[in-house]
């Protein structure tokens, strides 16, 4: 009787692709083109991304009806802005190419050879860094499922925000700042209330060129990716009343190292 049509057991929801979406970045770019050997480029990008319906996107839905549909209060879109799953406020990508100068006497004998070789090493990296993007806090429990809600979220009763100093991977955020909900209530927690971890990752590539034929060459590559060994962390558990709330327990590849041949003709 609690329900606002009580007369219908259940509705099914196809595909509602509802919502808005505002968007706002400023992009900065430098880039130099291959002078003397040497090319690079750089960009960075401070956005912002709020929206309050990313999830009606999950492929999820494709796969048929929605009977609870994944959202605080499906009558008050209103509670779902927050920042979308998507906001990366901080992106700096940044590569360099460097084709090393040969000693004079080779590069002459290379030209006489084969015409237009003057370089036979090279090095690129490649850099990025970016912000961590937002995480979704649920509960373990939902106490209003009976009544048709899909999902109940905590309720804030401080910041959940840790300074950078203290985020580690069995404290990535601060769980004391979230409370259960009790039935019939919707929560104060907001749709996407933390951040997971930024995301730093620097390849580096060293190049060999050998001659093989007029117009042809082989390419020796020794390419290293995450140099610096700072694997990308995952998403921090965000069910509260889970045993590793708030904890990582995931990661992306390590440092990899690889050799390639490549056949340029």
């Amino acid at each position: 009787l609690l329900k606002p049509y009580p007369q219908f057991t259940s509705v099914s929801l196809y595909r509602n692709n509802v919502g808005t979406t505002s968007y706002q970045g400023l992009e900065i770019g430098l880039r130099r083109r291959l002078s003397r050997g040497v090319s690079y480029s750089a960009s960075y990008t401070r956005s912002r991304l709020l929206d309050d319906a990313s999830s009606v996107f999950d492929a999820s839905i494709l796969t048929g009806p929605i009977v609870n549909y994944p959202v605080a209060d499906s009558f008050n879109r209103a509670l779902e802005r927050d920042y979308s799953t998507g906001d990366i406020p901080h992106v700096l990508v940044a590569s360099v190419v460097w084709d090393l100068p040969t000693g004079a006497g080779h590069a002459r004998q290379l030209r006489g050879v084969l015409g237009t070789l003057a370089n036979d090493w090279a090095v690129s990296t490649l850099i990025t860094l970016q912000s961590g993007v937002p995480v979704a806090v649920t509960q373990a429990t939902n106490f209003n499922a009976f009544a048709g809600f899909g999902v109940q979220r905590p309720t804030l009763v401080g910041d959940p925000t840790l300074p950078a100093s203290q985020r580690t991977v069995s404290q990535w955020f601060n769980a004391a700042a979230f409370a259960v909900t009790p039935q019939f209530a919707l929560g104060t927690g907001s749709r996407n209330p933390v951040r997971g971890p930024s995301y730093r990752n620097l390849d580096l590539v060293l190049i060999r060129r050998v001659p093989v034929r007029q117009g042809a060459r082989l390419e020796i590559r020794a390419e290293v990716f995450n140099l610096l060994n700072t694997p990308p962390l995952g998403a921090p558990n965000a069910v509260l009343g889970a045993a590793n709330f708030g904890t990582i327990t995931t990661a992306g590849d390590p440092r990899v190292v690889q050799l390639a041949l490549k056949f340029v003709f």
